[in-house]
């Protein structure tokens, strides 16, 4: 039997988007089964049925339609092959049967690294857990990243190590809260390196650290760094200097980038 709920699981961990289309009645002959499904990933990648054949084939097509509109779908397909009424699409089998699939769009849920399980990103990632991302705390100190409830990833060790070990997904965000500024050096250095490119890396730091940062990068790899995605210091102006203030202010942010919000005022940039 084909795990379709293992492959929303993996979908969902690799931060992919698909289609997946379900059954939900049937009326006449036909090759489906009502609850038969198929999952059509953002790859081309296909798990499941929903019959076979022209039905399937016009399904594909139809899920590859949606995924690029984003939307959702209810269509009945006739299998009769010389029926047709306006809400039906007809196919040239003869089973003589209708079919209704549902056609759900599943958005990818972003990923979101915190560096540091301090009180700014603990903070973070309390946050984080009332929204659809999935997250990862990142932190030198495995018991107090351990310590950390409700995340979906924890890493621990040295900073340069996991950063090289990790697969960092397409469009992740990066928020560095590091310990101390010499650990956020560290941190920024091995993402740059190591060739990561985050939709966004938010520095926890002032404007005059955030630029000593920049600069002591640009003396150990050379000018000309693509640094466009980083912001400092971190957050919206919405005002606020507590931690918590602080982490809704960087939730801000990213909510604000994720959904094209520009107009926004930035603390850094």
């Amino acid at each position: 039997m084909t795990d379709i709920f293992g492959a929303l699981s993996q979908m969902r961990t690799l931060g992919q988007e698909g289609v997946l289309i379900t059954v939900v009645d049937k009326k006449g002959s036909g090759p489906s089964m009502v609850g038969g499904k198929l999952l059509v990933l953002s790859t081309g990648e296909r798990i499941g049925t929903v019959g076979g054949g022209e039905l399937e084939a016009l399904a594909l097509q139809k899920a590859t339609e949606l995924m690029a509109k984003r939307s959702h779908h209810l269509q009945v397909f006739t299998l009769s092959g010389d029926s047709y009424t306006e809400n039906q699409v007809t196919t040239n089998m003869v089973c003589g049967g209708t079919v209704t699939l549902f056609f759900e769009f599943l958005p990818f849920s972003p990923t979101v690294y915190v560096f540091g399980s301090g009180h700014v990103g603990r903070a973070v990632l309390w946050y984080l857990q009332k929204l659809d991302y999935l997250t990862v705390v990142v932190d030198a100190r495995a018991e107090a990243a351990r310590a950390v409830e409700g995340v979906n990833r924890v890493l621990t060790g040295d900073y340069p190590e996991v950063i090289k070990n990790e697969a960092f997904p397409p469009d992740c965000y990066v928020v560095i809260a590091g310990y101390s500024h010499e650990e956020d050096y560290v941190i920024l250095k091995a993402i740059v390196e190591g060739g990561c490119k985050p939709r966004y890396i938010g520095l926890l730091a002032s404007r005059a650290k955030g630029k000593a940062i920049v600069s002591r990068l640009e003396e150990e790899l050379g000018p000309g760094l693509d640094l466009s995605m980083l912001y400092y210091p971190v957050g919206l102006d919405i005002g606020g200097k507590t931690p918590h203030e602080i982490a809704i202010s960087i939730l801000a942010e990213i909510q604000a980038l994720r959904y094209q919000k520009d107009q926004n005022k930035h603390l850094g940039r």
